[in-house]
C-alpha cells in the first residue's frame, strides 16, 4: 500500500496534496486503501471493498464527505473497487419566499378552478371570469375542490421531502405550478421538489421515489369517499346535452362506488373530482420513465436494466396518445426527454435492495394499477334522449299459389339514442272469404287463407342502432286458384317515443303476380312521376282487371287506355302508371295504392308508390 496519493497531472498545487491525504485518511477509516491518486476533476481511491459493511460504511463517509461540501462515488474499474471523491458545484442561495409565494397563487387558482367547477356543478350560468366577481361561489369552489386538491398535493411532495432527509438527501419545500383555469381546467400542474444533491444508494432511490406517491394517495382516499358522497346531483336531459369532460374512473373509484353507489347520470361532486385529480397523478408519477418517482423506483430495482423498461413505456405512451387522442401522455414523454430519458446513477449503485424496498416497491406497482387508466378523461358531445323507431319491409303484399307457403317479414329498426321497447299487436284483420276464425289464436284461419303469428312477440327491446327482423307466415289451401284477400293491420307502440304505427300486410290468393309491389319515388310538390309495373297472368283462363289509384291527396290520373287491362294465360305485360301530386302537397311521405281487381270486384293484385319530397327523403 502506497502511502502517499500520486497526481495524475504535474506539479499539482500543495492544497490539492494536502486534501489528497486528508481525504485518504479519511477513506482509510471505512476501507482498507490500496491506492490513491487524484486530478482536476477529483480524488480517487482504489480500496478493498466487504459488501456486507459497504453499505453502511458508505453512508458514514458520505455524511462526513457532506461537511466538506464533496460526494463520493463507488465505482468499478478493472476489476478493483475505487471510491471517487468530487466537490459540489456551487449553488446559488436558497430562499422560502419563492415556496410561499408559489403557495399562494396556486391556492388562488385552485380555488379559482374550484369556483368554476362549483358553478357548472349547480348548473350555474358564470363564466370562468365572472367567478371571480362572486366570493360566495370562490369560497365554496375553494373548500370542496381547492383545499382537498392542494391537500393531496402537498402531501405527495412533502412525502418527498420528510422521506428525503430521514435518508439525509438535501431537498426543498415544495414548489407549487399555479396555471389559470382559462389555460388548464384544474388550476394547477401540480408540484415538484427539488433534491439538492445526488441519490446516494438504491435504497433511497425506491423509498424517496415511492414516498410521495403513497402518501398523496393515501390523502386522496378521504377525499374520494367524501366526493362521492356529496355527488348526490343527476344530470337533467338538458343538462346530459351539449359538450361535457367525460372521466373515466380508475379502479379505486370501484372500490369505494361498492359502498357510495352512485345513480345514474350523476355529476362529479368537485370533492370527487380533486380526489380523482389525485389519484391520476399518482398513476403519472409512478410511469417507470425517466426521473419521475417510477423512474426512481425502477432505477432502484432494476438497475441498468431500467433504461429497457423506460424506452418500453415510452413507446407505449406514444401509442396511447395518438390511438386515444390523450395528449397529455405526449406532454409527459417530452418533459421525459427534457429532463432526461436515462436516469443517473446512486451514488451507491451495488448495495442490494433490503425486504423493506421491495415491499416498498410493490405497493408503488400496486397503486399504479389502481389510479392508472389508459384514457383518463376525454371530451364528447352529448344529445338529449330521444326515442324513436321505423318499420322496414321489402314488400307488404304476399301472393300465394293453392298449396304455397310464404314469409311475411319487416324489420324494426331503432333509430333514436336510447334502448327502446316496441308493442307488437294485432290491429284488426279483414278476410274477403268470410269470416276469419279467431279461435285458434295465433293461428288465423280462413276458408283460403291461414295466417300463423306463433313467433312474433308481443314486446321486444332494442339496442341503440339495432334492427331485428320478424316473421310469420300465410298459407293458402291446396285446389284450385281462389281469388281472395286477407287484410292485416299490425300495431307497433312505444310509450318513450309517444309513437304509435299500424301498418298493412296483404296476403293474396290470386292468379296474378305485379311487380315491383312497393317502389319509393323523390318528387316535388306539383310533379309528376312514372311508376312501371309488370303484371303476369298464372291462370290458364283469361283475365279482366280493372286499374284504380288511390290516396288522400292531390290530382291522381293515369292512362285511360290501361284503366282496363285484359291478359291471357301466362300472359304478362307492362303497365306504366302515371300519377301527378298537387302543388299544396306538404311534402310529408304519402302513400299511393295501385289495386287490380277482376270484373267481381275481388282484389287480385297491389301495388303501392311510396313518394316523398326531397328533403322529407333524408329524414325517412
Amino acid at each position: 500500500m502506497k502511502e502517499d496519493a500520486f497526481s495524475l497531472i504535474p506539479d499539482p498545487p500543495q492544497e490539492a496534496v494536502d486534501m489528497a491525504k486528508k481525504l485518504k485518511r479519511l477513506v482509510g477509516r471505512y476501507y482498507s486503501v490500496l491506492e490513491s491518486s487524484f486530478d482536476e476533476k477529483g480524488f480517487y481511491f482504489t480500496v478493498i471493498l466487504d459488501k456486507k459493511t459497504h453499505p453502511d460504511n458508505f453512508e458514514a463517509l458520505r455524511l462526513a464527505l457532506k461537511k466538506m461540501n464533496m460526494f463520493p462515488r463507488v465505482v468499478s474499474k478493472e476489476g478493483e473497487w475505487v471510491i471517487a471523491i468530487f466537490r459540489y458545484p456551487e449553488r446559488g442561495r436558497y430562499s422560502i419566499r419563492v415556496n410561499i409565494l408559489l403557495l399562494a397563487l396556486t391556492v388562488f387558482t385552485t380555488f379559482w378552478a374550484g369556483a368554476t367547477l362549483w358553478e357548472d356543478y349547480w348548473g350555474g350560468s358564470a363564466g370562468a371570469l365572472e367567478v371571480l366577481t362572486h366570493p360566495r361561489t370562490l369560497l365554496y369552489g375553494g373548500l370542496s375542490f381547492g383545499l382537498p386538491l392542494m391537500a393531496i398535493l402537498g402531501t405527495h411532495e412533502l412525502g418527498h421531502y420528510f422521506v428525503s432527509r430521514r435518508h439525509n438527501v438535501d431537498a426543498s419545500l415544495p414548489f407549487f405550478i399555479p396555471i389559470p383555469p382559462l389555460i388548464a381546467p384544474f388550476g394547477t400542474f401540480g408540484a415538484l421538489i427539488s433534491v439538492r444533491e445526488n441519490i446516494p444508494n438504491r435504497r433511497a432511490l425506491v423509498e424517496i421515489g415511492a414516498a410521495g406517491p403513497i402518501a398523496g394517495f393515501m390523502m386522496a382516499l378521504p377525499v374520494i369517499y367524501i366526493g362521492l358522497k356529496l355527488s348526490t346531483k343527476t344530470l337533467t336531459p338538458d343538462e346530459l346535452s351539449g359538450m361535457h369532460y367525460i372521466i373515466n374512473l380508475p379502479l379505486i373509484f370501484y372500490f369505494f362506488l361498492k359502498f357510495v353507489p352512485l345513480q345514474q347520470n350523476a355529476a362529479l361532486h368537485p370533492t370527487a373530482i380533486a380526489g380523482w385529480i389525485g389519484v391520476f397523478v399518482t398513476a403519472l408519477n409512478l410511469l417507470p420513465m425517466g426521473q419521475l418517482d417510477g423512474g426512481h423506483i425502477v432505477r432502484g430495482v432494476f438497475g441498468e436494466r431500467a433504461k429497457q423498461i423506460s424506452l418500453g413505456f415510452i413507446i407505449i405512451l406514444l401509442i396511447l396518445s395518438f390511438t386515444t387522442g390523450f395528449l397529455t401522455y405526449l406532454f409527459f414523454v417530452l418533459l421525459v426527454f427534457l429532463f432526461g430519458l436515462i436516469h443517473p446513477p446512486p451514488l451507491d449503485d451495488i448495495s442490494p435492495l433490503r425486504g423493506k424496498q421491495r415491499i416498498v416497491a410493490f405497493t408503488a406497482l400496486l397503486l399504479f394499477l389502481l389510479s392508472f387508466h389508459p384514457v383518463p378523461i376525454y371530451v364528447e358531445e352529448f344529445k338529449p334522449p330521444h326515442y324513436s323507431f321505423e318499420i322496414q319491409y321489402a314488400s307488404n303484399v304476399t301472393y300465394l299459389l293453392p298449396g304455397e307457403v310464404e314469409e311475411v317479414s319487416f324489420t324494426l329498426y331503432n333509430t333514436g339514442n336510447e334502448p327502446i321497447d316496441i308493442e307488437i299487436g294485432v290491429w284488426g284483420a279483414y278476410y274477403t272469404g268470410g269470416e276469419l276464425n279467431w279461435t285458434s289464436w295465433p293461428l288465423l284461419k280462413g276458408t283460403g287463407i291461414d295466417v300463423r303469428l306463433e313467433d312474433l312477440p308481443e314486446e321486444v327491446t332494442l339496442k341503440v342502432g339495432e334492427r331485428r327482423t320478424f316473421r310469420f307466415t300465410a298459407e293458402a289451401a291446396p285446389g284450385n286458384i281462389t281469388r281472395e284477400a286477407l287484410l292485416l293491420e299490425m300495431n307497433f307502440t312505444s310509450e318513450r317515443a309517444e309513437k304509435n304505427i299500424t301498418e298493412r300486410f296483404w296476403i293474396l290468393a290470386s292468379p296474378i303476380r305485379v311487380t315491383p309491389s312497393t317502389k319509393d319515388f323523390i318528387v316535388h310538390p306539383g310533379n309528376g312521376i312514372r311508376y312501371n309495373l309488370t303484371v303476369k297472368n298464372l291462370a290458364r283462363f283469361d283475365l279482366s282487371l280493372s286499374i284504380n289509384v288511390t290516396g288522400r291527396w292531390g290530382v291522381l290520373e293515369m292512362d285511360r287506355n290501361i284503366t282496363h287491362l285484359t291478359l291471357g294465360p301466362g300472359e304478362e305485360r307492362g303497365v306504366l302508371i302515371t300519377i301527378f301530386t298537387s302543388d299544396s302537397w306538404s311534402g310529408e311521405k304519402e302513400c299511393v295504392e295501385i289495386a287490380m281487381r277482376d270484373e267481381d270486384g275481388r282484389l287480385l293484385g297491389l301495388a303501392y308508390a311510396v313518394l316523398k319530397a326531397p328533403g322529407e327523403s333524408k329524414r325517412g
